[in-house]
């Protein structure tokens, strides 16, 4: 029998919580389930100035307790706090693990028992949350303001039940007023509460008809199934190879993704690190070898939760077979993207020329994978891959923030040069800079014939979209 890890959040409120993990071990005794507890004691500030920033507090704290019970490895977590309740459907979007909703068993409680009027007891979240859970199948006898302001110390988290227990005067009162709600017609008293909730034996014990929320909660947690939250896709980039390259992907994937309102835009992170050696120097001149900055940014990335790693840099990609031996999240290939699109697009006619860092070149990341792919592809000669360096490194090349004159010149010459001297009828932009400098084309002019130009970033978009795409539909959400 699989061990079912069960998270408490026990730091919000922690005797509640304590009757909620008795409640677990003993549903998971009753039912012989082999159960593993994990509890999270992180408390919520105490300090809020006022109402809205004390519930921004208290959502903020749930979601840190979740994450660290997701982190934790939990099948489910348990919040138990009747305030957040109708807050739940914002903590359970940001996180896999399923969170067992305290309310989640009162509609069959009350179809089964034939419940007709239901009342709280309690004022702790606003009464329309447990009217929509209920919908039209029960009427509800509303409090009174005088007992609703009864409700106002006994809830006071210094001078009320929280802080003082179940003293003789608050029993007194809760039955009082639970009492006259029952003669008022109600058949079933909800706890609107968490300390309210702590006590519900106590107070059933003295004649109330209170469902008992925690040990309901806590039976469900060990009776149902596990069924993981779905989390909308994220893409992971490794970012500042250099800033505006990543910049421009980024601006490619917005554009590229078929949304017309923010929501229906992609989850995205970026790890911003311009500080990474440079990835040429290194191939080439025996510089500063990128690998474990590289790696630092792609484990975080995957610490992160993201679905793939993109890169936009291509000299950086010589390198992402040292870092994917480490990580569980795939890198979705720049170069691999453009030859597809390429492929596609030309199929055997193709005929490419290859306009990037001299370390791209060398490393063969573009070379060896057309050659696999049966695709001709050519380079510039010695003086022609210097004015391509020159577009792209130079005083007036594109890292240095400059997208026209010289660098454009330079990079027109050389591509001349593939066309003329091999008659090819394709460029790759094969540095995230060029793109820059040469907008992508299927009819661009080049020394009097037209070629396609191909945007290794733009196809990167593309693809990486259509995983989006396809894992929103798969998964419902976004």
């Amino acid at each position: 029998m699989k061990t079912m890890k069960i998270g408490l959040s026990s730091g919000i409120n922690p005797l509640p919580a304590m009757q909620c993990k008795a409640a677990v071990f003993a549903a998971a005794a009753a039912r012989q389930a082999d159960v593993e507890l994990v509890e999270d004691h992180l408390e919520m500030r105490a300090d809020a100035p006022c109402a809205r920033v004390g519930l921004a507090d208290r959502k903020i704290a749930s979601l840190l307790s979740v994450q660290a019970l997701e982190a934790a490895g939990c099948d489910k977590a348990v919040l138990p706090d009747v305030k957040i309740q109708p807050y739940l459907a914002e903590v359970q979007r940001e996180v896999a693990v399923p969170i067992v909703p305290l309310f989640a068993g009162v509609a069959d409680y009350v179809k089964a028992q034939g419940v007709s009027r239901v009342a709280l007891l309690g004022t702790a979240a606003a009464a329309g949350f447990f009217k929509s859970l209920l919908g039209n199948a029960v009427e509800w006898v509303d409090l009174t303001a005088q007992e609703a302001e009864a409700f106002e110390a006994i809830q006071n988290p210094e001078t009320g039940l929280r802080k003082l227990g179940l003293t003789d005067a608050f029993k007194a009162q809760l039955v009082e007023i639970g009492n006259a709600l029952v003669a008022r017609g109600a058949q079933c008293l909800l706890p609107n509460c968490t300390q309210v909730a702590r006590y519900a034996r106590e107070l059933q014990e003295a004649g109330l008809p209170l469902f008992d929320i925690l040990r309901d909660t806590a039976e469900r947690a060990v009776a149902e199934p596990c069924e993981r939250n779905p989390i909308g896709f994220k893409i992971g980039m490794i970012g500042g190879l250099g800033p505006a390259a990543t910049v421009d992907l980024y601006d490619k994937i917005v554009k590229a993704t078929p949304a017309k309102v923010d929501q229906a835009h992609i989850k995205l992170v970026v790890e911003q690190n311009p500080q990474i050696p440079d990835r040429t120097a290194a191939l080439l001149e025996g510089g500063e070898d990128p690998t474990l900055a590289l790696y630092n940014c792609a484990e975080r990335l995957e610490r992160d939760g993201c679905d793939v790693i993109i890169v936009p840099c291509n000299t950086a990609h010589a390198f992402v077979p040292y870092l994917e031996r480490y990580l569980k999240t795939p890198f979705v290939n720049m170069q691999q993207t453009a030859l597809d699109e390429i492929k596609a697009k030309l199929g055997d006619a193709a005929r490419v020329g290859l306009l990037a860092t001299s370390g791209t070149i060398r490393t063969g990341i573009y070379g060896d994978k057309a050659k696999a792919m049966g695709l001709p592809i050519f380079v510039p000669d010695e003086t022609h891959q210097a004015r391509v360096m020159a577009a792209i490194y130079g005083p007036q090349g594109a890292k240095a923030g400059f997208t026209d004159g010289v660098c454009r010149e330079d990079l027109l010459s050389a591509a001349e040069y593939l066309v003329k001297t091999y008659d090819c009828n394709c460029l790759i932009l094969g540095c995230t800079e060029l793109p820059l400098i040469l907008d992508e084309s299927d009819a661009f002019d080049v020394a009097g014939k037209s070629v396609v130009v191909v945007d290794p970033t733009a196809a990167l978009a593309r693809r990486v979209v259509g995983l989006a795409e396809k894992a929103t539909e798969e998964r419902g959400v976004r």
